[in-house]
C-alpha cells in the first residue's frame, strides 16, 4: 500500500493482519474523491483482539 506521510506524527497505527489481507487489499484500491475519502463507504464488520490472557480495564473516555 502507497505511504501516507500526511498521517506522519498525527496517528497510531498498530496491528496485524492474520487472515484476510485480500480484504485489506481491496478496500485500499477503492475509489476516492478529492480528499482521499471512498466514494462508496467501506466498513469493519467484525474484528477479534487477542489480548494473550491478559484482562485490560476499560479505557477512560477523553473531553
Amino acid at each position: 500500500h502507497k505511504d501516507a506521510p500526511h498521517l506522519d506524527g498525527a496517528y497510531a497505527a498498530f496491528g496485524k493482519v492474520t487472515e484476510g489481507q485480500d480484504v485489506v487489499d481491496a478496500i485500499a484500491t477503492v475509489a476516492t474523491d478529492a480528499g482521499d475519502r471512498p466514494v462508496e463507504p467501506q466498513m469493519i464488520i467484525e474484528v477479534t483482539v487477542d489480548t494473550f490472557g491478559v484482562d485490560y480495564p476499560e479505557p477512560e473516555k477523553c473531553n
